[in-house]
């Protein structure tokens, strides 16, 4: 756990302890430009797991899986000396891309398929224009959603 103990490592507030909910993903486009992005994410001994929307993010890792990840806030924002990891993403599918769905599912309980859906201010949400029937059948889905995709990176 050494290698993502930047991670969870658990911060004090308020004289309780929690581990931090969010980091920024580097992703870096054709042309070597870095797009930062805040994620959810769930770690094990070696790697880091999130679920995205197919797209634009997905195109970029399975072009350059280079990848850099730092703690932060839900809006992105990364605090000056802020420690990084870096790694190798790889898209999941099949039962592995199920497996860390429910382990991501686990760490974030309910709010795992409410808050995509929410609006938030200052927070880009991808699935903000799906129709109210769509939101609700996959506010209750258990699987993963159809164009959603889960990204693992490998720290090292």
């Amino acid at each position: 756990m050494q290698q993502v103990g930047v991670l969870v490592i658990a911060q004090r507030r308020g004289g309780h302890a929690r581990t931090l909910r969010y980091a920024q993903l580097r992703s870096y486009r054709s042309d070597g430009t870095p797009v930062d992005t805040p994620i959810w994410f769930r770690c094990d001994d070696t790697a880091v797991v999130f679920r995205t929307k197919r797209g634009p993010k997905t195109r970029r890792l399975t072009a350059d899986p280079r990848v850099a990840l730092r703690p932060c806030d839900h809006r992105g924002r990364v605090r000056p000396g802020a420690p990084v990891l870096t790694g190798r993403a790889r898209l999941l599918d099949g039962a592995e891309a199920q497996c860390a769905e429910d382990a991501l599912r686990e760490r974030y309980g309910r709010q795992w398929n409410i808050l995509p859906m929410v609006r938030i201010p200052g927070v880009v949400n991808v699935h903000r224009d799906l129709p109210l029937r769509e939101k609700l059948r996959r506010a209750r889905a258990r699987t993963l959603w159809p164009d959603s995709a889960i990204v693992r990176i490998e720290l090292g």
